[in-house]
């Protein structure tokens, strides 16, 4: 019993010993915890899809599947650029159309779930003579950039006898002066945003007498923020006469003007002047009274500044001054954006001046850097430099230094619009086709092509080009599949190009299976010009040429029947074809005919060959005469075209 009791009792005092221990210790990390100050960082603001941008930032682009706005199947998956066009335009239009129905039948989507509520889902507000209308629902629009709306709110307002202030009356100055009165394109409809092209035609299209000119003489004090609305708007849309003289009203009152209305004027300076020295003298006046008047410059000044010296580029001095003006906004902290490098590449980079390489200056320093946009001229950089690097540098390492800045972050936000994105690879493609062998540049075409891009015909034929120049006909299927596809077998240039390639190709018997992919495709040239539509505007025409590599390719690739199909059709419908078949071609038919013993086909060539007036027809005619026992009826036939002494002389 004893040793029971002992027994069970050594375990509690360890137990007891472990507590202890463990007590103290908890009691002097929290007494050293809180004497430590807790610190709460700041928030940090993020924007609604800032989670899913950071879970789309660990997977890069997959070039092997189709964007993920068409079907991920290769049969629905539009392959040409017209039909990927169509494709996401079509389906646009179907959200739109969903959109009318919701918004004409406004009545019968008066469920609202949602808490808090959201606006996008829900018909759009209309506003007529019944509606309650404040100053307040004009402010909520012009906060909403919805200028149809806040016109008609506005002259709603007006026939009720509603007040407004002159804050209002400012703010929709600003709204209609900068979209002249027009609705902006909606942010949803990202198709069409895409599809658009971002030039911008340089005539004047301000609405004379408009809205906001009323608007600005309704206006009790007019201000040097209603100045600078309006002759930012009158510039913007080339209404320069008037802009520059409400400038000069400007002066004449002293009213001081903001930067935002200087850029304006600078940026159409040139067509305020004729000759070049004056309209850099005109920029020139305009910078030195920012400077007068106290206003400081910005980036919108540095890139409207350049844009003026891009008007007179061929101007001798303008490369100097472009650099001169780069290095006065730096020593005041003015840093450029990609819209900067951009005016100075089309300064410094003419078609028929000297080779400039200040595009590898500008890529030493921009190199590996991540860009947002911070002018609406960043977009075209991109497609600049690659225009650059092909048309002006000739270099592939540059393209490719361009190209792996355009993949750098989210720069590729930046190519701009399909417009561009389509003009950015077709430099791309042209230079490294003519620079890389075929086996180099395959890897790049099998990596964009067909999801990325969709190269042109004229892209195409440069293709066709290389692979005659490198004897790579293993690649020809591959490519004949994709015009196809691309919708390219309409295109006689392209049609033609691929006949003259094929000709080139010398079968054995290592590639048996190359020679009769070849004859396949060679056939089906012929058959899809046949088969194409009588109606269609742009046919495809058949010419002497084209028949006579079609003959060869078709003779040589062991198609002898097809061949004669062929030249069945060209001495039958003769009047359809533009000019007559190349000798050369009539030779390697009519030899295929002698090893085939088809006498017929042999004196079809020959008439066929006398009609074009090839000289060489006479030996064709002896070869035929000493390799072939002919019937009477074709000694008869070939007697009364090319006379007896002929055949005499040949047996």
């Amino acid at each position: 019993n004893m040793a029971g009791t002992l027994l069970g009792r050594k375990p509690v005092k360890l137990l007891q010993r472990f507590l202890k221990s463990t007590f103290c210790h908890d009691v002097a990390s929290s007494s050293q915890l809180s004497s430590e100050k807790i610190v709460i960082p700041n928030r940090i603001p993020r924007s609604p899809t800032a989670i899913l941008e950071a879970l789309a930032s660990t997977v890069s682009r997959d070039s092997s599947g189709p964007h993920y706005k068409y079907h991920d199947d290769p049969y629905l998956t539009p392959g040409s650029n017209l039909s990927k066009r169509v494709f996401s335009l079509s389906k646009e239009a179907g959200r739109k159309a969903a959109r009318w129905i919701r918004d004409e039948n406004a009545a019968f989507f008066t469920h609202r779930p949602d808490d808090p509520f959201i606006e996008a889902f829900f018909p759009k507000m209309t506003y007529n003579e019944e509606s309650n209308l404040s100053e307040e629902t004009l402010r909520e629009l012009i906060q909403k950039c919805s200028v149809s709306d806040a016109i008609t709110v506005y002259q709603l307002s007006q026939s009720k006898g509603i007040e407004l202030s002159d804050n209002v009356y400012q703010e929709l100055l600003e709204l209609v002066a900068y979209y002249n009165c027009e609705d902006p394109l909606d942010e949803d409809w990202v198709e069409e945003r895409w599809y658009r092209q971002g030039v911008t035609a340089v005539r004047n299209t301000w609405k004379d007498n408009g809205l906001a000119e009323e608007l600005f003489k309704s206006l009790s004090t007019k201000g040097s923020a209603a100045y600078g609305a309006l002759i930012r708007g009158m510039a913007q849309y080339y209404q320069v006469d008037r802009a520059w003289q409400l400038y000069q009203e400007c002066k004449e009152k002293n009213i001081p003007l903001d930067a935002g209305t200087y850029n304006s004027l600078i940026r159409v300076a040139s067509f305020l002047r004729d000759s070049f020295d004056l309209r850099w003298q005109l920029v020139k006046e305009l910078l030195t009274s920012m400077a007068e008047s106290g206003v400081s410059p910005n980036l919108g000044t540095l890139n409207c500044t350049l844009e003026a010296l891009s008007q007179v580029a061929t101007w001798r001095q303008a490369k100097q001054l472009s650099l001169q003006v780069i290095a006065e906004f730096k020593s005041l902290g003015i840093q450029p954006c990609l819209a900067t490098y951009y005016f100075l590449l089309t300064i410094h980079c003419r078609e028929r001046g000297p080779i400039s390489r200040i595009l590898i200056d500008i890529l030493d320093h921009i190199e590996g850097k991540q860009f947002e946009i911070e002018d609406p001229k960043d977009t075209f950089f991109f497609v600049t430099a690659m225009d650059v690097s092909r048309n002006h540098l000739q270099s592939l390492e540059v393209a490719q230094r361009v190209d792996k800045l355009l993949h750098t972050g989210n720069n590729y936000c930046l190519i701009g619009d399909s417009f561009k994105e389509s003009i950015y690879y077709r430099h791309y493609f042209a230079l490294a086709c003519s620079t890389l062998i075929i086996e180099d540049f395959m890897e790049i075409y099998n990596d964009l092509v067909p999801h990325i891009y969709t190269p042109e015909p004229g892209v195409m034929e440069e293709v066709m080009k290389a692979i005659s120049t490198h004897e790579a006909f293993e690649y020809l299927p591959q490519l004949w599949s994709d015009m196809i596809v691309f919708e390219h077998t309409s295109r006689d240039r392209l049609l033609s190009l691929v006949l003259s390639v094929l000709t080139k190709y010398q079968p054995s018997e290592e590639n048996k299976q190359l020679t009769k992919q070849l004859a396949t495709i060679a056939w089906d040239v012929w058959t899809r010009v046949q088969e194409q539509d009588e109606t269609r505007h742009n046919k495809v025409s058949w010419n002497g040429l084209m028949i006579g590599d079609l003959l060869t390719t078709l003779v040589q690739c062991g198609e002898y029947d097809k061949s004669l199909i062929v030249m069945k059709e060209a001495t039958t419908n003769a009047h359809k074809i533009l000019g007559y078949i190349p000798v050369n071609a009539l030779q390697i038919l009519n030899n295929a005919a002698i090893e085939k013993e088809d006498a017929e086909t042999c004196v079809s060539v020959a008439m066929y060959g006398l009609d074009a007036g090839h000289q060489e027809t006479g030996e064709m005619v002896k070869q035929l005469q000493s390799k072939l026992n002919l019937s009477l009826e074709h000694q008869a036939k070939l007697s009364s075209a090319f006379g007896t002494e002929l055949l005499n002389d040949s047996s």
